[in-house]
């Protein structure tokens, strides 16, 4: 439980930095000023005003803030205020952040597939490339023998008898040869090799005429790649999650509009802790993994055209463009803070979702 908290600490407060950060540093190449750069939510732990700014560490470690001078429409007479910027390069200060999340999003996956990252082997990735393979469980059948015997999803399958496999059929074949025999399965669970007895069997329910134990697989193994290879990989699986996410996205907002409800598709601090948990169950790769689509839904959030987020004030900005005149600072002073108050309130909602969901894994955590 210790381990997830701090984990869940660790991976938001580096996301917040990240995304600050990008406000911060745009801000200042502009001759932005920037009054506070604050990692967490008051009260305040410590604070150091090094020249202009004061860097903060606060006690709620849920966000983080970048106070820029001027961002709420005062001192637009000052040469160092954001509001005596152009449109355009208060935008980009705006979407700096959001940039910084993809940014560093992709870093990680591209770094990650240079060190080592876990993959499904296909045929068009060099086999001189792929380390340590193994068989993964996707999937496991109700009712099957793998599931009286325990086994779940996301175990790795080692072999069988003493017999290692890496490859699907010849699991797949050496497991039709022992029906009604007990075979010793090995696999890997949290790092740690078990092995479990079972007996294949003959399932009405799967369309197969062979003896079976109950499990969907897929070939895994650790790829690593050179630099120029590991930054295309980043590269492709940074869009490919950003799409998918994207795609999530739309889907929740279509089930909202009408009227559907969400589903188990939001979750808020504690699904994000609760996740953090499972990624670190499976290994550093799987975090750093799991610390990348964070990154990504942070990003996309934060673009979203609702009042109080990046995406919300690039709304003001694109009217200000179009209308050629700056909106009432009180009017987009009012609609953000609206913005605030729903999104807090959208997070208090969430957050007793997670309880009800998650409530009961927390406590079997809590009392060991």
């Amino acid at each position: 439980m210790l381990v997830t908290i701090l984990g869940f600490i660790l991976v938001l407060g580096f996301l917040v930095l990240v995304h600050e950060l990008g406000h911060f540093l745009v801000a200042r190449a502009f001759g932005i000023g920037v009054e506070e750069f604050g990692l967490g939510f008051p009260p305040k732990i410590f604070s150091k005003k090094v020249g202009k700014t004061v860097y903060s560490i606060n006690a709620i470690p849920l966000g983080g803030y970048v106070k820029i001078k001027g961002e709420d429409g005062e001192g637009k007479d000052d040469e160092d205020s954001f509001g005596s910027k152009s449109a355009l390069k208060r935008a980009l200060v705006i979407i700096a952040g959001v940039s910084m999340n993809i940014i560093a999003g992709w870093l990680l996956l591209s770094i990650l597939f240079m060190v080592g990252a876990p993959i499904e082997r296909t045929d068009d990735i060099n086999p001189k490339y792929i380390h340590n393979p193994s068989l993964s469980i996707t999937e496991v059948l109700a009712g099957s023998p793998a599931e009286q015997a325990g086994l779940t999803a996301g175990d790795t399958l080692l072999g069988a008898d003493a017999e290692l496999f890496t490859n699907i059929s010849e699991f797949q074949e050496y497991v039709a040869t022992k029906n009604g025999q007990s075979i010793a399965v090995q696999y890997e669970r949290s790092n740690n090799e078990q092995v479990v007895e079972l007996i294949p069997q003959l399932l009405d329910e799967a369309d197969v005429e062979h003896a079976i134990i109950g499990v969907a697989l897929i070939e895994v193994g650790i790829v690593r790649f050179p630099p120029h290879k590991a930054i295309a990989a980043g590269t492709a699986a940074a869009a490919s999650y950003l799409e998918r996410i994207a795609r999530a996205f739309s889907s929740i907002a279509s089930s909202l509009w009408h009227g559907k409800g969400a589903g188990d598709s939001l979750g808020g601090p504690v699904a994000i802790a609760i996740a953090t948990g499972d990624a670190l169950d499976l290994g550093f790769s799987h975090l750093v993994i799991f610390t990348a689509i964070l990154s990504f839904n942070l990003a996309i959030i934060n673009i979203l055209p609702f009042p109080a987020l990046d995406g919300g004030r690039l709304i003001f900005l694109a009217v200000e463009a179009i209308r050629r005149k700056p909106s009432k600072q009180e009017l987009e002073a009012w609609f953000h803070r609206i913005g605030f108050g729903l999104l807090m309130l959208l997070a208090l909602v969430i957050t007793y979702r997670d309880l009800a969901r998650f409530g009961g894994r927390i406590w079997k955590a809590v009392i060991g």
